[in-house]
């Protein structure tokens, strides 16, 4: 051999050993997606916890593959980290799972300073991943008592723990413009936005006034200036008077003031067009620009589309309400009040779960609500769900501890019946608190609530915060009062079925002594667990007489009760009815915003700009899509896709704090086929239709698969991460 072949061979065969070395050195990819204090972008707010916690996305290095191991670096610079010398923490490799909440334990950290840090994750074979990109977050000026730091909302002092992002105006150009007339111009910006407007004139005429028209509503190519209820229309007046000159043009004051965001942001309103009159030079579409004030937002977290084109609109509509709606920096019920009430911001908060990998503004929100609870009985309930969607989300259980006697005082238990129900408050004046069950008043099917009647809907949620805040005790360590709270809920669901239940109408009537029976009535109790099997059919013969019986708050919860109990065919075909109480009729009525309520005729007041008109945001993800968390921070996720017989297929990908689930459910009328992607760190359990009594055969990435049929649900308990294909033949489950 000569001496320059063997040179080839020995070079050619110390690569290989260097190769091997680092296979079994190097994981997967590096880990992404990284979190401080659930923020993705800390550098555009300031970190007020001095032991802030760290989250990633662990991508796995092989199908079924988990984490073992981290090292997280935090350092005052980013050559520190590079040369992986950090000045504040260095954990070293701790052989731990977690990739969520991983509490900052190095140096103290100095209030008002920069930090950065990565971090570094080890596989299921021992190997180390590379380095994550740097983040960077600055701590702030009252980091050394976090307690007394913040205000919650401008000008309302009070505790603020949860951080959040500041507001930022997204410029927008339009999608249309018309010259209408002489000395007039027509702008439509495709989708209503709460902001203003930036307009760039070459002027023809010096001291030429022009008047500028904002509004939600078009009367043909023009802004319509005099919209019903509280869809917004104003104007306001102004002078040209160089030869080229750009305006910020702000729309009149008429918005509602629960929240003033004035001082922040300036004055903003809800508009989709915009008309000029008076002005006679030319407009383009580079002159004028929407600026929409809005919080974080990314469009990229969530996706959906399905054989259904009305769901996938109705998905976008309530898709975009969720991102716009977010104007105020908390959840508000729309322009009208501009007010955080507890029923809007928990559906507003679920939708945000489905849409994006977003949690700080639905934690500020709590504790605005915390501080400035409203007046419906029904509302103080909520605040113990988004206390508990929070947990199950972020696998974070610090809001619950810091808020728990505030949220046990929520359960009104001091007005339980001495059969355990609960006693609420009927026909009380609006102030502290007063009964609901659904609003307006004229949405509640009749429903009946009279004198010292109780109530079924309070006793329904009254149950339901029970059983919540039983496993938050449980989960506090606080045992007496997981007991207490055990039992409490136990005689509730005695005492609901034995007082409310009309076994000869087969109905949950709407209070005891009270021989009404509405769709509230049943459809809450449905929700939240209180009706055993043997009454589960009669309750859902008699919702299918009702049709969408409730407001757009209501239907939450008939949506959740129906798919709850399998019914996907009549839950999906309210979502996507092209009647007068859907979501198609606030396209119809030329609304891009969930609407305050289904049109005007049931609430003549309403506005064109209620996140609580968006059920259906969170409902697609959680059962159509199918992915919700079997515990908290989505360690373990149930994926049931629910098509009914409406639905030939589904494609969607939805955000988790561990990353992104993508699913493709084919549903053709000849078997069943899921393909799936589950994210690092996540084991899933998967439940395919499977008809009634289904000879099965089944597969998964195409290997025969023993599975167990029940229900008509065919079970695959244990999936781990990484794409997956799921096939079932045989008998067709949409039983066509």
């Amino acid at each position: 051999m000569c001496v320059k072949h063997w040179r080839v061979v020995r070079f050619a065969g110390a690569l290989a050993g260097v190769l091997a070395v680092a296979a079994s050195l190097w994981a997967g990819p590096a880990p992404t997606g990284l979190l401080c204090q659930l923020l993705a972008h800390p550098e555009e707010t300031t970190i007020t916890d001095p032991t802030p916690k760290f989250g990633w996305i662990y991508a796995p290095a092989f199908p079924g593959d988990a984490q073992h191991g981290y090292r997280i670096l935090v350092a005052t610079t980013p050559e520190l980290i590079t040369r992986q010398k950090p000045d504040a923490w260095d954990s070293g490799i701790v052989t731990n799972a977690a990739s969520i909440n991983v509490l900052y334990r190095g140096v103290a950290l100095r209030p008002g300073a920069d930090y950065f840090w990565r971090v570094q994750t080890v596989d299921s074979r021992e190997r180390r991943s590379p380095f994550s990109a740097m983040q960077h977050f600055r701590t702030d000026s009252q980091l050394a008592d976090p307690s007394a730091h913040g205000e919650l909302i401008y000008g309302a002092s009070t505790n603020a723990w949860a951080n959040r992002y500041p507001l930022q105006f997204v410029p927008t150009p339009p999608v249309l413009i018309r010259n209408t007339g002489p000395g007039r111009w027509f702008v439509d910006f495709g989708q209503d936005a709460f902001g203003y407007v930036t307009l760039n004139l070459a002027s023809v005429t010096n001291g030429q006034p022009i008047e500028a028209r904002f509004g939600e509503r078009a009367n043909g190519m023009a802004v319509d200036t005099a919209p019903p209820g509280s869809v917004r229309y104003g104007a306001t007046n102004f002078t040209v008077t160089n030869r080229e000159e750009l305006f910020s043009l702000r729309p009149p004051d008429i918005s509602g003031r629960g929240v003033d965001i004035r001082p922040v942001a300036g004055v903003v309103m809800p508009f989709r067009y915009f008309e000029l009159t008076n002005w006679s030079g030319l407009l383009t579409a580079a002159d004028v620009t929407q600026q929409r004030l809005q919080y974080a937002f990314n469009d990229d977290a969530a996706l959906f589309s399905s054989s259904s084109p009305e769901l996938n609109r109705v998905w976008e509509l309530c898709r975009y309400s969720i991102k716009a709606t977010s104007f105020a920096g908390v959840y508000v019920d729309g322009d009208r009040e501009r007010k955080p009430y507890e029923a809007d911001a928990f559906i507003n908060q679920l939708g945000q779960y489905a849409l994006d990998r977003e949690f700080t503004l639905a934690r500020y929100t709590q504790e605005y609500l915390l501080a400035h609870p409203t007046w419906p009985t029904e509302w103080k309930f909520h605040s113990i769900f988004m206390a508990w969607a929070d947990y199950l989300e972020t696998g974070d259980d610090e809001l619950l501890a810091r808020h728990y006697d505030a949220l046990v005082k929520k359960l009104f238990l001091d007005r339980a019946r001495i059969d355990g129900l609960m006693q609420g408050f009927p026909n009380e004046p609006q102030t502290v608190n007063s009964d609901i069950v659904d609003w307006p008043p004229s949405e509640r099917d009749g429903f009946v609530i009279a004198g010292n009647h109780c109530n079924s809907v309070n006793s329904a949620f009254y149950y339901h915060s029970l059983r919540i805040m039983a496993d938050a005790a449980a989960l506090l360590g606080r045992t007496n009062d997981a007991a207490e709270f055990t039992q409490r809920a136990e005689r509730v669901y005695a005492a609901y079925n034995r007082v409310f239940w009309d076994a000869e109408a087969q109905t949950y009537r709407d209070g005891d002594g009270i021989n009404h029976a509405s769709a509230h009535a049943n459809f809450f109790p449905l929700a939240f667990g209180l009706v055993p099997a043997t009454n589960e059919a009669a309750v859902l013969k008699f919702l299918h007489t009702r049709g969408m019986a409730p407001s757009v708050y209501g239907a939450q919860y008939l949506l959740e009760a129906l798919f709850q109990s399998g019914d996907a065919d009549y839950a999906l075909s309210l979502m996507t009815t092209n009647g007068p109480r859907g979501w198609l009729n606030m396209l119809n009525i030329g609304s891009s915003i969930t609407t305050e309520a289904w049109d005007f005729k049931f609430k003549p007041n309403m506005d064109w700009n209620h996140a609580w008109g968006a059920a259906p945001a969170n409902i697609i993800s959680r059962f159509v899509l199918g992915v919700r968390p079997l515990e908290a921070g989505y360690g373990r996720i149930l994926i049931q896709p629910q098509l009914g017989h409406a639905l030939d297929w589904v494609d969607g990908t939805v955000p988790t704090i561990r990353g992104p689930v993508l699913i493709r459910a084919d549903n053709p009328g000849q078997g069943f086929r899921l393909t799936v992607t589950i994210p690092g760190n996540v084991s899933a359990k998967v439940m395919l239709p499977a008809g009634e009594g289904a000879s099965l055969a089944a597969t998964i990435d195409g290997k025969s698969q023993a599975v167990t049929v029940a229900d008509g649900w065919a079970t695959f308990p244990d999936v781990g991460s990484g794409w997956h294909v799921f096939e079932i033949k045989g008998k067709d489950p949409k039983g066509k």
